[in-house]
């Protein structure tokens, strides 16, 4: 039998995240569904969305300097 998710929360930069039945915690982002980090702890999972949050913001930096 598979795990269940219960949803736990959203972080305010579009973070989603999800606890399964064994304890660990799914984190996924709105924009990107089916990429998913499955981590340890709910600190883990903050951790996480932090990760996801800042991977945007240096993709979005290189963007610009390669365009100007």
């Amino acid at each position: 039998m598979g795990n269940e998710l219960s949803y736990v929360g959203e972080t305010g930069n579009g973070c989603l995240i999800f606890r399964e039945t064994t304890g660990r915690y799914v984190v996924s982002h709105e924009q990107q569904p089916h990429r998913h980090h499955r981590v340890a702890n709910l600190a883990s999972a903050y951790a996480t969305c932090h990760g996801f949050e800042m991977g945007r913001q240096n993709s979005g930096l290189l963007a610009a300097q390669a365009a100007g």
